[in-house]
């Protein structure tokens, strides 16, 4: 069976720190032309200081943060969850390379567009130490964490999927953590992350760029505005 290898160190180098407008401060990964942040943002602050509200329910219209699975010791692992609504809040959603968008991220980077996402992934996909196997979409085990992945069933996991042999994931530093997601209720927290795009999908949903612990890909699934997923930034 064919597995990512493990990096030993992250050839691919940083681009050093950045800190958020409230102070917290994240590790970064470069990857061929970009470099993103290898942590889920945590911010409860706009760049120009206006505030979030911790959220209780799901609403379509108020800037909330969650805590992943209502837990405030998560954070730290895990960052903090928002809607697309809140993420988009005063403008126009672009499928642009660059998208141009900063929303909660600090000065110098961005909201990275649905093709930007589509870019990294096609970077991971063609070089075989983050792939694997021979398929060039199998990229998930490359992306995500090799702890916090919860799988509980007796049966092999399916090959190549994030939890066959959870100690060759995060080849690419990137380090995703399965933060899960809020709608209504919080779901997900163990075996999946989504990480909302600068781009829209319809009038009532828009794409997020999803892992689930049994798949060997990173799906492009749209999914309901007011739903609150992760957020990674990308440097400008």
């Amino acid at each position: 069976m064919a597995v990512a290898a493990i990096a030993s160190s992250f050839a691919q180098g940083d681009c050093g720190t950045v800190t958020d407008r409230d102070g917290n401060v994240y590790q970064t990964v470069q990857l061929g032309i970009q470099c993103w942040m290898r942590e889920n943002l945590r911010v409860t602050h706009f760049p120009d200081g206006r505030p979030l509200a911790l959220g209780e329910e799901t609403s379509a219209t108020e800037l909330f943060y969650y805590y992943p699975n209502g837990d405030s010791t998560q954070v730290a692992r895990n960052g903090l969850l928002y809607s697309w609504n809140t993420c988009l809040t005063g403008k126009k959603p672009t499928e642009a390379v660059p998208s141009g968008i900063q929303s909660l991220c600090p000065d110098g980077w961005h909201l990275p567009s649905n093709f930007e996402w589509m870019n990294l992934e096609d970077f991971l996909g063609y070089k075989e130490e983050h792939r694997c196997g021979t398929d060039v979409n199998n990229v998930a085990k490359a992306m995500a964490s090799r702890e916090g992945w919860q799988y509980n069933s007796f049966s092999p996991a399916p090959e190549c999927s994030i939890a066959d042999g959870m100690k060759n994931n995060n080849s690419s530093g990137m380090d995703v953590p399965p933060a899960g997601n809020f709608f209504h209720t919080f779901d997900g927290f163990g075996v999946d992350a989504g990480f909302w795009t600068a781009s829209d999908g319809s009038e009532v949903t828009a794409p997020i760029h999803h892992f689930y612990i049994t798949n060997a890909t990173v799906e492009i699934n749209c999914t309901p505005k007011e739903a609150a997923y992760s957020v990674r930034c990308l440097k400008d």
